[in-house]
């Protein structure tokens, strides 16, 4: 009862501001306010309704606009429950559309029309990080691309041209945030050479920091090759390492300030397939799926980042189809709103929660096929992140 009366609370105190807005004499004090305490009050305002306050006047759109801001909604991130995010390749076009998506009623279904639309261009989905999402090249020079779909912006980091034209494909990228400057920085591992040798390998590492017009090779690399789309959490990047490298079960971190590769163990999972686990991310903490069992799921989530310690916090009873050994073909999208887990299979969505279990759920609009994220809304403007100094 108490967390409802809060919730109306809130709500009134936004339809309120809402209203006030609208009348010429609070533009003018709020205009004669000191900038921290404007800052402030903003920063407690749910992203969409700042992006509406953009047409109150010329300096709140300045306000609204400046990288400080949406630097606070970073950092406290104060925004409810995530809405889902789909970006939808249309079939026979190089198109790609995306979509915020909610459930309705007992349906998972996508807005009537897409946040953006943009040529896709043999672009692929790579991940996402604090509202942005980058895609990349299949191949070529190794292009990159951010956007935040909620501004309808896209921007292109400068072009990798030390890549061997033999192994472009064979890099992995990677985004996060630096809380100590302030700034997103790119990452690339890539490999140098390659031969038929289990050791034969050796990695390199690119990084670029936004603000700046170009990549640079550090002398950092990842001691094992890794695989998959990382996972951003507790200020660093995470990837599993490639089980055809190693003997043992790892986990590779990228510490984002400290530009630094760090390994973290899996001794407790060495019995298992590692090909089997996958990295997620559940609203800013480090999750890893278990999917190596046909009878069910487990969810461990990293209890203390400094120690290193797992916890199993969701066991999820679900039977592998038939003549399936594992539930490999189940992917674990994220939490969704009330604390419920969202997962996707070849056979749907279901939703997940220890106090109602499993359920399906009837989808509108969406494609099995679709990139599907749980999505954090960010004030973050591409063109002034992205302003070179």
């Amino acid at each position: 009862m108490g967390r409802v009366s809060g919730y109306r609370k809130q709500i009134t105190l936004y339809q309120r501001t809402a209203d006030l807005i609208k009348q010429p004499p609070l533009r003018s004090s709020m205009d004669e306010l000191p900038l921290d305490i404007v800052f402030d009050f903003f920063s407690r305002i749910p992203i969409e309704m700042l992006f509406r306050f953009r047409c109150v006047s010329k300096l709140w759109c300045n306000m609204i606009d400046h990288p400080s801001l949406a630097i606070m909604h970073i950092t406290r991130a104060t925004e409810g429950p995530t809405p889902l995010l789909l970006s939808d390749p249309m079939p026979g076009k190089s198109t790609m559309s995306i979509y915020l998506a909610r459930e309705k009623g007992r349906t998972l279904e996508t807005r009537v029309n897409p946040l953006v639309e943009f040529d896709l261009n043999s672009f692929h989905t790579e991940g996402s990080c604090n509202g942005l999402l980058y895609f990349a090249e299949f191949a070529g020079e190794g292009i990159v691309t951010l956007s935040n779909p909620l501004r309808r912006e896209f921007q292109r980091l400068p072009p990798i041209k030390i890549l061997s034209p033999n192994l472009r494909r064979f890099k992995t990228y990677g985004l996060g945030f630096d809380i100590s400057t302030n700034t997103f920085k790119m990452i690339c591992v890539f490999l140098v050479t390659l031969n038929s040798e289990a050791s034969g390998y050796s990695l390199g590492t690119l990084v670029h920091t936004l603000k700046t017009s170009s990549w640079k090779e550090i002398s950092e690399v990842p001691p094992y090759p890794i695989r998959g789309k990382p996972v951003f959490a507790y200020g660093a990047l995470h990837w599993i390492v490639d089980p055809l490298f190693v003997s043992h079960n790892l986990i590779v971190s990228f510490d984002v300030g400290k530009e630094k590769f760090n390994s973290i163990s899996l001794a407790n999972f060495d019995s298992k397939d590692s090909n089997l686990f996958r990295l997620v991310d559940l609203n800013g903490d480090l999750g890893m799926t278990d999917l190596s069992s046909n009878e069910k799921i487990e969810i461990w989530v990293m209890k203390d980042y400094a120690k290193k310690e797992w916890v199993r916090k969701y066991i999820i009873y679900i039977g592998a189809p038939d003549g399936k050994p594992d539930n490999g073909h189940i992917e674990v999208v994220g939490l969704w709103k009330h604390g419920e887990i969202l997962l996707r299979s070849s056979e749907g969505y279901f939703f997940y929660s220890k106090e109602k279990g499993l359920r399906y759920t009837q989808t509108s609009g969406i494609k099995l096929n679709s990139s599907v994220y749980i999505y954090r809304k960010s004030l973050v403007s591409l063109s002034k992140v992205m302003e070179v100094l």
